[in-house]
């Protein structure tokens, strides 16, 4: 199979763009990039510790800790002590996230519509099972091997 050199820079340009197109969705609801995405992680892992909230963000940790702070006082975010660790809390959503994440989903599929528009759902398919073997491809491999 010939190996095609633009296939990491085209999946890095499609990446970018859709964050552009979102993140400008999602400032017009006043939630800016790093706001959105603690959210939204949050949501999918809640009762995490900061440190590994961190590291799925790929920040650094007093970073994400400012980040907090403020989402914690808009009552967004809660911290509760860790019962396996004392040094460490887990963080939850409140309540009060709730909308916020209903808007963000909703912008999210306006620009997964816009990324997919012109494509029949075989094509989409199609993307999501090549995608999702190049993630399996990378993330199996030791990045210290030197392949």
């Amino acid at each position: 199979m010939a190996k095609d050199t633009t296939v990491g820079m085209v999946l890095h340009d499609v990446a970018r763009m859709m964050r552009r197109d979102f993140d400008r969705r999602a400032r017009s609801a006043g939630l800016s990039r790093a706001r959105w995405q603690v959210l939204w992680h949050l949501s999918r892992h809640e009762g995490i510790h900061q440190a590994a909230l961190a590291e799925l963000l790929d920040v650094a940790p007093i970073s994400l800790a400012r980040q907090l702070d403020r989402l914690e006082e808009e009552g967004l975010v809660q911290r509760r002590a860790d019962p396996g660790d004392r040094r460490r809390c887990l963080l939850y959503l409140t309540d009060a996230a709730t909308p916020a994440l209903e808007s963000l989903r909703g912008k999210a599929a306006q620009t997964r519509q816009r990324a997919l528009d012109g494509l029949t759902v075989e094509d989409v398919e199609a993307l999501q099972r090549v995608l999702e073997t190049m993630r399996s491809n990378l993330s199996d491999r030791n990045p210290e091997e030197g392949e």
